[in-house]
């Protein structure tokens, strides 16, 4: 009886402490993840093209700007007599005969203002030539490019098959370049850099060379890595598949053939094909010129290996917590991948086999962004960079020489600016206005840009509004403070689009008061199911000392007695004992 008694009220005990938990855990405040969909619209400059007519009395237009390194394309038409047309700086001096055209054309590599002149014109004209880089953005060089090539085989032979691009960098455009061909990468060796470039490793890396590129993705570094087949049997995973891809041993090859389900032999596949299908993007096309390519890239010659792309690789290394704080991946996207006329040749058979895919799932080139504008660019083969590539396909260049532009950060880059809120206290109920302006670069207006007002407390997440655009630069939203609980919170704006990067503004602290009385922290149901619970808890409490008191009563009260009986038995003993020691003497006398 005293054991089920005892089980009794463990058993109620425990009843009591799930209900509790259980109220409390339904009143749990979820994090809610946001998806973000953007869509980039630019584009690109070019050759600038000017007309100008020259009379008696003036030049039509009497100015004009390009930019520094611009080719400048002049056509000059007389509009009377016969004119010259000259330009001290630039040594040029045409003559246009009378109601007749001339064309010149030159670098714009000089900056400043110059005039143009005709003798026979009584007014001149100005050619203004500007800095063609953005303000306060970085220019090559101001960009410090690791070359790694250590982790190659043969380090020399694959720096020579790349000379072409690093030329490009370090001779052509003055970037700052440094080549490592034997030291281990290490957090001394990356200080400063601004872009690790990966070209082909085939040696695996060390744990504490991948600690140190996974830090120095972390803080706002910059990663191109292109890989080989041999690249797929290396640790690159290691910090590749935070962002989403690591590399394959498959190769890209294209179906030359009608029947698709059994491509045999080399005429019906082809190892070197043509991509058109890019990603929008920065790389690709551009809202603001940038002058170290004039060329746009539509289309791209592959040929090599591919990546493997599971966007659950992002999820499983995503931060999910305070994002003011914390890293995390905030954009990853395929920017090249199949159709139904690749497939990746895993056996290098040149056949389909029945394990080797075709269609999107084969991925050329993956690009992500995080949290501190780190940017990382992952494709699948460097060969389409190497030396006979690039001589042979100029876009090929010009998309590695964008790439190094865009993970460099010198464009397409989102910049905040005067985010202001109505108020800095306020009744709990009042509304509250917030207001932000955001462009890119020199305040260049961007479209479609994601913008996320957050309320913190506590490196949690109150409170959520998107911003509603008013024109392409200005963002507006209303935030409902009925649910949010009094005290101090902080607020921030987040803005986002794929291609141009993160920014947060600064936090704006603001105090809410009470207007009215507080209401319940949490529903009535919860208060009742806690109460009962509590209740439950103290009957069972009261029960169990109950139990364990009387139970003490009772053996305190059967000792008492088995003491008193002994003592008894002792008196007994002991008289008896007396008595026949007197009887005892007795005889004796």
């Amino acid at each position: 009886m005293q054991m089920k008694t005892r089980n009794l009220l463990w058993i109620i005990s425990i009843i009591a402490f799930i209900i509790l938990g259980n109220s409390l855990a339904i009143n749990a405040v979820q994090y809610q993840d946001i998806n973000e969909e953007i869509t980039p619209d630019l584009f690109h400059i070019g050759t600038v093209y000017i007309d100008i007519t020259v009379s008696e009395t003036e030049f039509t237009p009497a100015e004009f700007t390009v930019k520094e390194s611009a080719t400048v394309n002049i056509t000059i038409e007389s509009a009377d007599l016969d004119h010259t047309f000259y330009i001290l700086e630039y040594d040029i001096n045409v003559t246009i005969a009378a109601l007749a055209t001339e064309t010149v054309e030159f670098e714009a590599n000089k900056l400043g203002s110059f005039t143009y002149s005709s003798l026979n014109c009584s007014e001149t004209g100005t050619m203004y030539i500007e800095d063609p880089y953005v303000p306060d953005m970085p220019r090559p060089e101001d960009i410090n490019i690791f070359f790694d090539f250590r982790h190659n085989t043969n380090t020399t032979y694959t720096n020579l098959k790349y000379s072409s691009i690093g030329n490009w960098t370090a001779t052509d455009n003055d970037f700052e370049v440094r080549i490592n061909h034997a030291d281990f990468i290490t957090a001394d060796g990356l200080e400063g850099a601004d872009i690790l470039v990966i070209l082909e490793p085939d040696v695996d890396f060390t744990d504490n060379e991948i600690i140190v590129i996974q830090e120095y993705l972390d803080n706002g570094g910059s990663l191109v890595i292109a890989g080989s087949y041999d690249t797929a049997y290396t640790n690159a995973y290691e910090f590749t598949r935070p962002f989403g891809f690591e590399f394959s041993n498959a190769t890209a090859r294209f179906i030359n053939s009608t029947d698709l389900s059994d491509p045999v032999g080399e005429n019906n596949t082809l190892s070197e094909f043509l991509i058109t299908d890019l990603l929008d993007h920065p790389i690709t096309t551009e809202n603001q010129y940038v002058p170290l390519t004039d060329d746009t890239v539509s289309k791209l010659k592959y040929i090599g290996t591919l990546l493997n792309y599971n966007v659950s690789w992002i999820e499983e290394n995503r931060v999910k917590t305070n994002l003011t704080d914390d890293i995390m991946i905030i954009d990853s996207y395929v920017f090249a991948n199949g159709n139904e006329t690749i497939f990746g040749d895993i056996d290098h058979d040149i056949t389909v086999g029945i394990n080797e895919t075709i269609g999107v799932n084969n991925t050329f080139i993956v690009a992500s962004e995080n949290s501190r504008n780190g940017r990382i660019v992952g494709i699948g083969s460097a060969d389409i960079f190497n030396n006979t590539m690039v001589g042979r396909y100029s876009f090929n260049d010009a998309f590695f020489q964008r790439i190094i532009q865009w993970v460099g950060k010198m464009y397409a880059v989102i910049q905040s600016d005067d985010f202001q809120l109505s108020t800095l206290s306020l009744n709990r109920g009042d509304l509250l206005e917030a207001n932000l302006s955001l462009t890119a670069q020199n305040k260049t207006v961007v479209d479609s840009i994601n913008v996320t007002l957050k309320v913190w407390r506590t490196e949690k997440i109150e409170h959520t509004l998107y911003l509603n655009p008013v024109n392409n630069s200005f963002f507006e939203g209303t935030i409902e403070t009925e649910g949010i609980r009094r005290g101090t919170v902080y607020i921030n704006v987040i803005s986002h689009k794929r291609g141009h990067g993160y920014n947060i503004t600064n936090d704006i602290y603001v105090e809410i008061f009470t207007a009215e009385a507080d209401p319940l922290p949490v529903p009535i149901p919860y208060i009742i199911s806690y109460v009962i619970s509590i209740a439950i808890g103290i009957v069972a409490l009261t029960f169990f000392y109950i139990k364990v008191v009387r139970t003490h009563k009772v053996e305190t009260a059967v000792e008492d007695d088995i003491k008193e009986v002994e003592e008894d038995e002792s008196e007994v003993d002991l008289e008896e004992y007396e008595t026949d020691e007197a009887v005892e003497e007795e005889e004796t006398e």
